[in-house]
């Protein structure tokens, strides 16, 4: 990478770990706060809606933005073209939402989603109004404008949620709270951008942008829907409650899981963009992303997979207990989600959207086969249906991505065993206080203390080159003189 390049890439890591960090610090003590205030129920039924959302979200951007990042010439016509189509998409899926309410709630035998649907919905129209602006922010790598309006929208709307919850609103004070990030998000979009829309649709623009974007998002369709999917199977074959405790249990596996991939893809998409045509630039760049990445998720979910019954006893408490084996296979599964999206981000870079798609079709028919597969043991069994094929699916994205860049996938494997033999170690160290102390949050602390130290330590005195990487990222960033004690 070039040095303003690598200026701004870091710079916009930064920020981006400020945005995810910040608003998922608040969103999970408000989901705190929220879990002893309402019910699994309550949860559960956000749940039966979160499929439908999800896969409307995708139409709303259809795969434009990337598309407009990927494109090194985009210009204001191509804005515009996309923003116009985006609010177009917005309303009509909306309607069909408002429209489609009874159905929905009539399938899941629950009347209380009429009411539900048609609230969250209108969270479309907000999104499809700040996408552009949003994308502009992420392809300039100015991830500070976009911490500052996620961060506001989500304390504004977090406060709103827990009031309602005492007022007693119930499952309404959770949709409010979802509606409300996303109008708050799109307004501040529009204060703190400089850009605005003109008057004008051009279809030879459309069709440039779609000739991508289209794979993406008949792409996406497919991961949101089988992302999802679980979801919609619990909760019509099982009770409210169930659904309950694998949605708290997904939502706060997805945390920590997700932060780290949106921190680093939002960072190194545009990034790697601008080198893709310079192979072995990319290359260094997509190694020192992977070791990173897997340095600090593999510990991070292993660790959260040892300490699942004390967090989740004392933190949100006893009732929701249930959601604790949900929560630690979900943790296993989610040590390979930043691989895989890192290692597709190179199909994107490289504008092989056709092959993301293909790969995407062939992992859904793998899921379809484990989910009927994993069906016969209920629940517990559709989660391990999807651990083997998260992992599956990671072999398959990595073979693919190692042929564009010349990294064989045992190349890879062998960049990443370092963390992978150190978190082990590390995640045994936690399990043997579980033989000296009993369930308290003594042992809860204990056990977290235990974790980061050995963690660190040895990575220190094996000299594991994603620390040393990490820690120079850090000195690049805050000025040397920060570091030096300062003389009177």
């Amino acid at each position: 990478m070039t040095g303003t390049l690598k200026k701004d890439t870091i710079k916009g890591v930064f920020w981006s770990f400020i945005d995810r960090f910040g608003t998922q610090f608040i969103l999970l003590i408000t989901q705190i706060v929220l879990a002893r205030l309402l019910t699994p129920e309550d949860f559960g039924l956000i749940g039966m809606l979160s499929i439908f959302i999800a896969v409307s979200q995708v139409f709303v951007d259809s795969g434009f933005g990337n598309a407009l990042i990927q494109k090194k010439d985009a210009n204001q016509t191509d804005y515009s073209t996309v923003f116009y189509f985006n609010i177009g998409v917005g309303f009509l899926l909306y309607g069909i939402l408002f429209f489609s309410a009874p159905y929905i709630a009539s399938f899941f035998q629950e009347e209380k989603l009429i009411g539900l649907t048609r609230l969250i919905g209108l969270l479309l129209i907000f999104n499809s109004l700040g996408l552009i602006q949003f994308v502009k922010f992420k392809k300039d790598l100015d991830f500070k404008s976009i911490a500052k309006a996620t961060m506001i929208s989500n304390v504004i709307a977090a406060i709103l949620g827990i009031m309602l919850a005492f007022l007693n609103f119930g499952v309404w004070a959770l949709a409010l709270q979802m509606v409300c990030i996303y109008f708050f998000r799109s307004l501040l979009f529009w204060i703190l951008s400089m850009w605005r829309p003109t008057w004008e649709f051009s279809y030879i623009s459309f069709k440039g942008l779609f000739n991508f974007g289209s794979k993406l998002l008949l792409s996406g369709l497919l991961d949101q829907i089988f992302q999802n999917v679980y979801l919609l199977i619990i909760g019509k074959l099982f009770s409210t409650k169930d659904l309950g405790y694998y949605t708290q249990a997904k939502k706060f596996q997805d945390v920590p899981v997700t932060t780290l991939a949106a921190i680093v893809g939002n960072v190194t998409f545009p990034a790697f963009s601008k080198i893709q045509d310079d192979k072995e630039k990319l290359l260094i760049g997509f190694r020192k992303t992977l070791k990173l990445l897997v340095f600090v998720n593999f510990p991070l979910m292993l660790g959260l997979a040892v300490v699942a019954q004390p967090f989740f006893l004392f933190v949100f408490g006893p009732q929701w207990l249930p959601s604790v084996p949900y929560f630690q296979l979900l943790c296993i599964s989610g040590m390979v989600y930043t691989l895989h999206t890192t290692n597709l981000s190179i199909l994107q870079v490289k504008g092989r959207s056709d092959l993301f798609l293909r790969l995407e079709i062939i992992k859904k028919g793998i899921t379809v086969i484990a989910i009927f597969i994993g069906l016969q043991w209920g629940i517990m069994g559709l989660i391990y249906g999807r651990v083997v094929t998260s992992f599956i699916g990671y072999f398959i994205n990595a073979h693919y991505s190692g042929e564009l860049l010349n990294y064989p996938i045992l190349n890879q494997l062998k960049d990443l065993s370092p963390s992978m033999m150190i978190s082990i170690i590390m995640a045994i160290l936690m399990i043997t206080c579980t033989y000296f102390l009993e369930l308290s949050i003594s042992l809860f602390l204990l056990q977290i203390c235990i974790g980061i130290i050995s963690y660190f330590l040895i990575s220190y005195f094996t000299k594991q080159e994603a620390l040393i990487d990490g820690l120079k990222i850090i000195k690049e960033f805050i000025p040397l003189n920060s570091w030096k004690t300062k003389k009177y």
